[in-house]
């Protein structure tokens, strides 16, 4: 368990069936800009990326945040449904050839 005022990752899931670019584009500000008004008041949270997966129609966003609740409200006020938010663990990847620390393995 972390604890308080330590960042964690969270998944937050959306099934968006029949959404066009332009909406996505629409959706990325709403939540960037719902991120930037949680930070400019110290919520402890922050909006990481996206990734749409289009043929499933689901788009999973990362927030790092001290609380599920601090980003359940993020995502509420940017008043775009989801359907589940999670914790989450990042498993690392290689590292980075060009920082020099490249494992040949992967």
């Amino acid at each position: 368990m972390s604890q308080p005022g330590q960042e964690r990752l969270f998944v937050v899931e959306r099934r968006l069936p029949k959404i066009s670019e332009h909406q996505l584009d629409v959706l990325q500000a709403a939540l960037t800009g719902a991120a930037s008004r949680f930070h400019a008041r110290g919520d402890g949270v922050r909006y990481l990326s996206s990734i749409f997966l289009a043929r499933q129609g689901r788009l999973i966003s990362l927030f790092a945040a001290d609380s599920v609740e601090t980003v359940r409200a993020l995502n509420e006020a940017a008043l775009i449904p989801f359907t589940s938010i999670e914790p989450a663990v990042e498993l690392p990847g290689p590292a980075d050839p060009e920082k020099g620390q490249f494992d040949d393995r992967y």
